[in-house]
């Protein structure tokens, strides 16, 4: 059976696009070049040193391309001269492109030191003058086909390795890599499982240009004479045209041209193959000439809405087809009305709120719909039209504020810029309003000058509202503009909304698909689901009758707080046991990068003096906003950060003083399921080896053992465990399957204890509950302890035993999960259960 499962990398795009043909245009090329080079001896008329005709004679069908000087075949010669210039081409790219991603990965698996001492070395070579630096190493070497390539690829490793390096750090990073390292891979596991193969999208075009550049270089070296003059090559013979007055006779037509376009189709046919490699790698959006959109029957605006939208239809093009992802979505928003915009992902409600504003990027395209603000048709306004009305009397609240803000100006410079697009002329007047509009938001005039990058994820999104509102326009289109961010800082976003809601009489169009939050405040819910408006009105109305089965499942997967639990709690009998893990009296604290040189500046203190416990078979919640210590907690109990003080505790031993045998069962027995499902597993793998992968850090290598493990994690998770699945990709899978296959990747190893970080966030709301079930069947079946992060108190309440509620690192609540919500003692847990 294992012998069915094979990874594989599309190189070729699809045939039938434009980058497919040209990609087979360029192969088809190189194809016929490297043939007409390796039957040389058998198409060629004559030896490459034959004297076979009469001096400068002329192209004939006995001389295809002509004599040179000494009565030498010119075809003759081009043909053997493809076989030294491709050879060292070829060569140069295979030793310049190993040596590189070889340092590359070197660079990715220990960094530090290492890392500084390849890149100055890089550095050096960079620095050197590229051709007057091969010649002196040709002219120093001798003229030879092993030392062409040994010259060449000694100056062309540099820089691809800078590079394949600047992508290492980023994958250094990447949530796959982490949780291989998380299940105990070693550094060399992670550097050649993950980090090489991530880097092939980069390390074929590297080979393909140092290929075509070695080839340049080999004929420039022996155009100057520099090659070896035993061998024939396409670089020679320009050497011995130029040198024997080829320009002087006019013989260069037919001694030149031939083994320069020779170069030149070489080169070409490498390109196209680069090209159609990084197609085939991501997809290129096809563009086209705007095409304006059908205009529905009748179209008008609502007599009593500031913003009307009439069977908007919004499709998606690439160069591999296309989708619609809006599909006749109408909707109106009466002045000074909250409008809940609500959906899943991938629903389309993203796309349909940028299609009212008109900034919609390609490749999505308006095809069907008309839109007016007020009795503005805004589809049938110009560029310069529609400028004129965004921030004054159209305005956006961007998703992901972190990404809206421009982290090389400051706020109040961006402040400053939106209000002189709002037609304020005067500097002075301008800073005074900046300065009113950050205290509207909650923000202090300090801010003013503050970086991004220097505010917390609410402050920032303060920032972009204000920026949003500085010009007091009609209507605000928010979009997700509390995803990312934890219950209390959403809770104080959606207050600032409504308090400058009643302030300023604003519309606002509330894209989200937090639904239990923008439910208690909106007035009107609109509901998408598959590109299409399924379900309209006030909350209570939508809530008590759903028209679509859709809209009963989102508002059925919401835990009520105070309800009925969902999930039992574990009963205990007979004298407790000891725990599995333990932190006890740990502190820890992250100090940021500095100089040595300058003074250290005070650290972030994530952990003080926390002490937790979980027993076998326990459901533990550890509950706190952004920021109170729940991830660092999750990496030290599976050994990935050390504390500073206190002891980190597997069965009553300090993993820091396991020996590597005890490690390596600690990490098994130990598995942390990370936050996103999109990040912590690598998409180039199938499903099969991505739950694989524990048992071969562990030393599994028999095929038949790996796939029956596999097949009974997939089964135990309710996932297909046929071979079409498992060779499935990660990118082929909604984000529900995939935190599946999270678990099963977890439970494959049977370990004794789950740390699951925020396994719900990501996902949707109707998702949510099915991960939950699959946790609690977990924990029944296998008797599997879970410690449970997030910050979602409700979720947490319905399904742990007891609750541990963190607040800046510290502990400051703990006990039986229906105690700690039904008689909570400190004020931040209760504003943790009025946020939920």
């Amino acid at each position: 059976m294992a012998a069915i499962y094979t990874e594989s990398r599309g190189f070729l795009a699809p045939a039938g696009t434009a980058t497919g043909k040209v990609q087979r245009l360029g192969l088809g090329l190189l194809a016929l070049i490297v043939l007409m080079a390796v039957f040389a001896p058998l198409l060629a008329p004559h030896g490459p040193r034959d004297l076979s005709c009469a001096p400068f004679e002329k192209p004939s069908w006995a001389h295809l391309f002509g004599c040179d000087d000494a009565g030498h075949d010119i075809f003759s010669q081009v043909l053997h001269g493809a076989r030294v210039s491709l050879t060292i081409g070829l060569l140069v790219a295979v030793v310049s492109t190993a040596i590189a991603a070889a340092l590359a990965v070197i660079v990715g698996v220990y960094g530090g030191w290492v890392d500084r001492l390849v890149m100055r070395l890089v550095d050096v070579v960079l620095a050197l003058p590229f051709l007057p630096l091969v010649i002196v190493l040709g002219v120093f070497f001798g003229a030879s086909i092993q030392t062409q390539v040994l010259v060449i690829a000694f100056v062309m490793w540099a820089s691809p390795v800078r590079e394949l390096r600047a992508q290492i750090l980023s994958l250094r990073s990447a949530g796959f890599v982490e949780a291989s390292r998380a299940m105990g891979a070693g550094a060399w596991f992670v550097g050649i499982r993950h980090l090489l193969p991530e880097l092939a999208p980069l390390i074929v075009p590297q080979f393909v240009r140092i290929a075509h550049a070695a080839i340049l270089v080999e004929t420039s070296l022996s155009f100057l004479g520099l090659g070896d003059p035993l061998q024939d090559s396409w670089g020679s013979i320009l050497f011995h045209a130029n040198a024997r007055a080829a320009f002087l006779t006019g013989s260069w037509v037919y001694w030149i041209m031939p083994p320069g376009l020779a170069v030149s189709l070489t080169v070409l046919a490498l390109a196209f193959i680069g090209f159609g490699y990084d197609g085939s790698v991501g997809p290129r959006l096809t563009s086209a000439r705007p095409v304006p959109p059908a205009r529905p029957e009748g179209a008008a605006p609502a007599p009593d809405a500031v913003v009307t939208a009439s069977g908007l239809r919004v499709t998606y093009d690439t160069e591999f087809g296309s989708s619609e992802a809006v599909r006749g979505v109408s909707l109106n928003l009466r002045r000074g009305e909250l409008v809940g915009l609500v959906g899943e992902s991938g629903s389309g409600k993203t796309t349909a709120s940028l299609a009212i504003l008109r900034l919609l990027r390609h490749p999505a395209r308006l095809t069907h719909g008309a839109v007016f603000l007020d009795d503005t048709d805004l589809l049938a306004l110009g560029n310069e039209q529609l400028r004129a009305l965004r921030g004054r009397r159209l305005a956006l609240v961007p998703q992901s504020a972190m990404n809206a803000l421009n982290p090389v100006l400051t706020i109040g410079r961006q402040l400053d810029d939106a209000l002189r697009r709002g037609g304020i002329a005067d500097a002075a007047t301008r800073r005074k309003e900046a300065a009113g509009w950050l205290e509207n938001v909650g923000l202090e005039a300090r801010h003013y000058h503050a970086y991004a990058h220097e505010l917390s994820g609410g402050m920032r999104q303060r920032a972009v509202i204000a920026i949003a509102l500085c010009n007091t326009p009609e209507v605000v289109i928010a979009d997700e503009p509390t995803t990312g961010l934890d219950v209390l800082v959403q809770e104080e976003i959606m207050a600032l909304l409504l308090s400058l809601r009643r302030s300023l009489n604003l519309s606002i169009l509330f894209v989200t698909h937090n639904l239990p939050l923008i439910a208690r405040h909106a007035d009107r819910l609109a509901v998408m689901y598959q590109g299409e408006l399924v379900d309209e009105g006030t909350p209570r109305a939508v809530r008590a009758n759903p028209r679509h089965p859709h809209t009963r499942a989102l508002f059925d997967s919401l835990p009520e707080l105070d309800g009925a639990r969902r999930w039992p709690v574990r009963l205990v009998t007979g004298e407790p046991l000891p725990p599995i893990i333990e932190l006890r009296h740990v502190s820890k604290t992250f100090h940021p990068h500095s100089l040595p040189w300058l003074k250290r500046r005070e650290g972030h203190h994530a952990l003080s003096d926390v002490s937790i416990a979980l027993a076998p078979g326990e459901k533990l919640g550890l509950v706190g906003g952004s920021g109170a210590g729940k991830s660092t907690i999750a990496r030290l109990l599976v050994g990935m950060t050390r504390p500073d003080n206190g002891e980190v505790l597997y069965r009553g031993e300090d993993i820091s003083r396991l020996g590597p045998g005890a490690r390596k069962v600690m990490s098994k027995a130990v598995h942390l399921v990370f936050q996103d499902p999109y990040q912590s597993m690598r998409n180039g793998v199938s499903i099969r080896n991505v739950i694989a992968e524990p048992l071969r850090i562990h030393g599994e290598r028999d095929a038949a053992v790996i796939d029956a493990k596999v097949e009974a994690a997939l089964q135990a998770v309710h996932l297909p465990c046929d071979a079409h699945f498992m060779l499935r990709r990660p990118v082929q899978l909604s984000g529900g399957q995939r935190q599946r296959v999270a678990f099963a990747r977890a439970i494959v190893t049977q370990p004794k204890v789950i740390i699951a970080d925020e396994p719900t966030s990501m996902l949707d709301q109707s998702v949510r509950m099915e991960i939950m079930d699959l946790m609690e069947e977990l924990r029944q079946r296998f008797g599997t302890s879970f410690l449970f992060v997030t910050h979602d108190i409700a979720l947490a309440r319905h399904f742990c035993d007891r609750l541990v509620v963190l607040q800046n690192g510290r502990i400051v609540e703990q006990g039986p999960a229906d105690a700690v919500i039904q008689t909570p003692r400190q004020d931040y847990t209760r504003r943790l259960i009025a946020a939920a």
